[in-house]
């Protein structure tokens, strides 16, 4: 059985312990699970060069094949060396089936690192990981305040850069809920301002949150707001400037994964402020208005079963690439209906 605290995930991942062939990463800050994962799965291949002896799955793949998982763990590596296999989860379907084999009889040459969102304790997946001694359980929590500023400082001093204290108070105000999208923000900052010498509230006003995503994020508020029309005229002028369909769909995924966190934080008397403070990624302040009303019109349920939906259509979208825009475009026009039909 191994449970480590928050506090002692960094210094565990300085030293993983190589029995534990099973590591799940879980809790709300994506972003943080994203680099932990990436980092220990670099710690654990060295300078294996491999191709085949790193493995990406999505939960659904597993759920639907519970064999795969020990078949794939228990390859032997062509070329010697240990394997990683990682497993993103999505949606609510349960994985513990395939997981079962690979915890009561760890593979050798494997380790598999299962990255989820925020686990409750009583979560079977978690419970099992725990319980397991081939297995360690690695929570990811939002950042703090302090942290924070640590970004902040960080990456200002790597970019020669002062920044005003009104201008860090209304940063810290937009940053917290992912640590991968806030040092990402702190750096598209500099690079605006690197030339200014101190970073001021105007560049804050002009920068953070805006830029390319601007208009992915209308898309994703006009199917989380069942705005149908405005999101069909939407998809289309995206979709004919040349846009990824992909992008528009992991985006929309990340989105409702956020809107599932918060309606589930909401059921246990939450603020829907409070929320979406706490849940995250972040979302920009002259967007926050229009999240609120997505948190009116969706629940757990609901929102669950679009997270399903879109995590279908772009394991569909990346199978059957030349029917991509069409594949993404409709799960975002059946996930509108539904809003429009919840208002």
């Amino acid at each position: 059985m191994a449970e480590i605290k928050a506090n002692m995930v960094d210094r565990y991942l300085q030293r993983p312990n190589p029995e534990h062939r099973t590591i799940l990463i879980y809790g709300q800050d994506t972003g943080l699970i994203t680099e932990r994962a990436k980092r220990l799965a670099e710690q654990i291949l060295k300078d294996n060069s491999d191709p085949f002896a790193a493995l990406r799955l999505d939960s659904s793949e597993i759920a639907s094949d519970p064999l795969r998982l020990a078949d794939e763990a228990n390859t032997i590596p062509l070329f010697g060396g240990n394997r990683v296999i990682t497993i993103q989860m999505t949606g609510n379907k349960s994985i513990q089936p395939a997981l079962d084999p690979v915890l009561s009889s760890p593979p050798d040459d494997a380790f598999i690192i299962i990255k989820a969102g925020d686990l409750k304790k009583t979560a079977a997946l978690r419970k099992s990981i725990e319980k397991a001694h081939s297995a360690v359980a690695l929570p990811c929590y939002v950042d703090a305040r302090e942290a924070l500023n640590g970004i902040i400082d960080e990456e200002t001093t790597l970019a020669g850069l002062s920044i005003s204290n009104e201008a860090r108070t209304m940063l810290l105000e937009n940053l917290g809920a992912n640590r991968m999208a806030s040092r990402a923000e702190v750096q598209k900052l500099c690079l605006y301002a690197m030339h200014e010498g101190q970073i001021t509230e105007k560049d804050i006003e002009d920068i953070v949150g805006d830029a390319s995503s601007h208009q992915i994020d209308m898309i994703i508020d006009s199917a989380a707001l069942g705005k149908i029309d405005d999101l069909d005229r939407q998809l289309e002028q995206m979709m004919g400037a040349g846009q990824n369909p992909s992008v528009i769909g992991s985006a929309s995924l990340r989105h409702f994964q956020m809107l599932e966190r918060c309606v589930s934080l909401m059921d246990k008397g939450m603020s829907p402020q409070s929320a979406l403070d706490k849940a995250g990624p972040m979302v920009h302040f002259k967007r926050k208005a229009r999240v609120q009303s997505q948190l009116r019109i969706w629940n757990s349920k609901k929102a669950s079963r679009a997270c399903e939906l879109l995590a279908q259509s772009l394991l569909n979208s990346r199978k059957h690439y030349g029917l991509a825009q069409t594949i993404i475009s409709e799960t975002l026009l059946m996930i509108a209906a539904t809003a429009q039909r919840s208002k």
